[in-house]
């Protein structure tokens, strides 16, 4: 519902208002999109084709127009770059380290997605050189001296991926970067995250009705991601 000024006086403050007068943030969206593949768990990722971290993995996302909500965004991006579209989202984390993106000031919102990888086919679009997906396996959480350490790997069928991430025991909130492992920007934390936030939905039924057709799909789905 569009806002309706309270007086004359506010509505004349809004139209002098002039934003320009304050250095804002860009906002960009990002998507994990996970994939159940027979028994394996895949995420999508994108190779980037331009600068920064040209020729680094990434997940699919961009900045969001003026008058896009973020959703839409997310949803826009992930079909620009990879192809998919249809797949049910759900916001995870909002990323705002300060030298996050060497262009600009950029927050970028992360939104998480599971779904049948059989019915998904991915190409690369828009300034993505390649879509690929990559196997998560071998996800090792060790707290050492009040600081909690996440080693994973992430496998296509040409190249692994090694990030290692770290948070002060008990705040994942305040993930790090210990080695980005082949991945851009802070995506090493941010698949992290994501796939932590992932094993917390598929303990909820609703979410794996809106991921998979059936029931059974959705449990055999859960399984995997809860065994990893």
């Amino acid at each position: 519902m569009a806002y309706t000024p309270s007086s004359e006086e506010e509505k004349q403050f809004l139209q002098d208002y002039d934003p320009s007068g304050y250095q804002n943030p860009a906002v960009a969206a990002d998507t994990a999109l996970f994939a159940l593949c027979g028994d394996a768990l895949m995420i999508l990722l994108i190779r980037r084709g331009g600068y920064p971290y040209k020729g680094k993995w990434a997940l699919p996302g961009g900045f969001v127009d003026i008058g896009e909500e973020l959703r839409a965004a997310a949803e826009r991006e992930l079909f620009e770059e990879t192809g998919i579209s249809g797949v049910y989202l759900e916001q995870a984390f909002v990323w705002g380290r300060v030298d996050r993106d060497p262009r600009q000031r950029t927050i970028t919102v992360s939104f998480i997605a599971l779904s049948d990888g059989s019915k998904l086919s991915a190409e690369a679009g828009d300034d993505a050189a390649c879509a690929e997906w990559f196997a998560l396996g071998s996800f090792q959480k060790e707290t050492v001296d009040g600081t909690t350490y996440i080693r994973y790997k992430l496998r296509s069928k040409a190249e692994t991926l090694s990030p290692i991430v770290s948070y002060p025991q008990g705040r994942p909130q305040e993930i790090s970067c210990v080695f980005p492992g082949g991945l851009a920007f802070d995506h090493a934390e941010s698949v992290a995250y994501s796939f932590e936030c992932l094993k917390q939905r598929v303990m909820h039924e609703q979410f794996l009705l809106f991921a998979f057709e059936n029931e059974r799909q959705g449990e055999l789905a859960k399984e995997i991601i809860l065994d990893i």
